[in-house]
């Protein structure tokens, strides 16, 4: 009898040893867990699909169980690492530095292209991006996608955007500021994304001498991505998986419903601003979701920060990409082919 006692009481020491290795170690089945999806506040028109998928069912159609978890998308890097979310939607060009500097998550699918676009005054003598060497171009930040796309597109034209030979001047407002600071002359050209971008021109303050959604160089190029925790991306692949399908189904409703997907974005209070403008702007998008694209905007990034010193020469642009890159099983390439 003190045996089997002796030997009951070794195995609760060493099931209580093995959970006192860490909660985040313990393997719950990939049944029970519940995902923890990021929804970014205040939500924005890029991502349309997570709302869409929630309103049309497409999280419960592929059978997963999930929370939204409401984030400031300037922290997404830092919540995913931190296990306080598990999957998001960010836009790539934000990433790839962070990304090249060591940390450690996983992008899964290409979402979207479009949204950015820088502006000039309508009166401006500004006729095509080249006449932007030797302007001061307003930005939020410099780390902020405006800014990142648009060095990297002025370079290509052969424009000095490195501190070593710098052929522009960057200034830096508050978001909300730029179109004021725009109309006021205390810039020449601002890099805003959308719904501002769109608003500012209907509104005839601004003309767009740079836009994703249509120039050549960026046009075909996804410039949102969805990003999965890389602990949780390797623990519940399936998970992820279906997380992948279901905002696969919602960006090719938004893509094929543009009006009613901002009439429902307005209606649920998802996102400010007029229906009908969202659904333009939605209109000028790419909606059609794809893993290979994702690879692709990936790789043409890292090598365009790396020309721009932007990524240190160092790093293996190939290894990084591989690395950040991950297809899972049973996620179609696209919807579309």
């Amino acid at each position: 009898m003190k045996k089997s006692i002796f030997g009951l009481l070794l195995a609760c020491v060493s099931l209580l040893g093995v959970y006192a290795k860490g909660s985040s170690e313990a393997k719950v089945p990939a049944d029970d867990y519940v995902l923890k999806v990021a929804i970014g506040i205040p939500g924005g028109l890029c991502s349309a699909p997570s709302f869409i998928a929630r309103e049309k069912g497409y999280y419960e159609e592929e059978g997963l169980q999930y929370e939204e978890i409401k984030i400031d998308t300037s922290q997404t890097a830092q919540l995913l690492t931190t296990g306080q979310i598990d999957v998001a939607y960010n836009l790539l060009a934000t990433l790839i530095q962070p990304l090249a500097n060591g940390l450690d998550i996983k992008i899964t699918l290409g979402l979207h292209t479009g949204c950015i676009k820088v502006l000039v005054s309508p009166d401006s003598p500004i006729r095509t991006p080249a006449d932007l060497k030797g302007k001061r171009i307003g930005t939020s930040s410099m780390n902020a996608s405006g800014t990142v796309i648009t060095q990297r597109y002025l370079a290509e034209l052969g424009i000095g955007v490195t501190t070593e030979n710098l052929e522009v001047e960057w200034v830096i407002y508050q978001s909300s500021d730029l179109p004021l600071a725009l109309e006021r002359g205390q810039v020449d050209a601002i890099a805003i994304n959308d719904p501002a971008a769109y608003i500012v021109e209907s509104e005839g303050k601004g003309r767009v001498i740079i836009n994703s959604a249509t120039d050549d160089y960026l046009k075909d190029e996804y410039c949102c991505v969805l990003v999965a925790s890389s602990p949780i991306a390797k623990r519940y692949p399936e998970l992820v998986a279906k997380f992948n399908r279901a905002i696969q189904k919602a960006a090719r409703y938004v893509q094929e419903n543009p009006d009613e997907t901002a009439r429902l974005m307005a209606e649920k209070q998802y996102v400010a601003g007029d229906p009908a403008v969202n659904a333009a702007i939605l209109k000028t998008y790419s909606y059609r979701a794809s893993v290979s694209e994702a690879l692709t905007a990936i790789s043409r990034n890292a090598r365009d920060l790396q020309r721009i010193n932007l990524v240190d020469k160092s790093v293996d642009v190939e290894a990084l990409t591989r690395n950040t890159f991950l297809a899972l099983e049973g996620v179609p390439d696209s919807l579309y082919k």
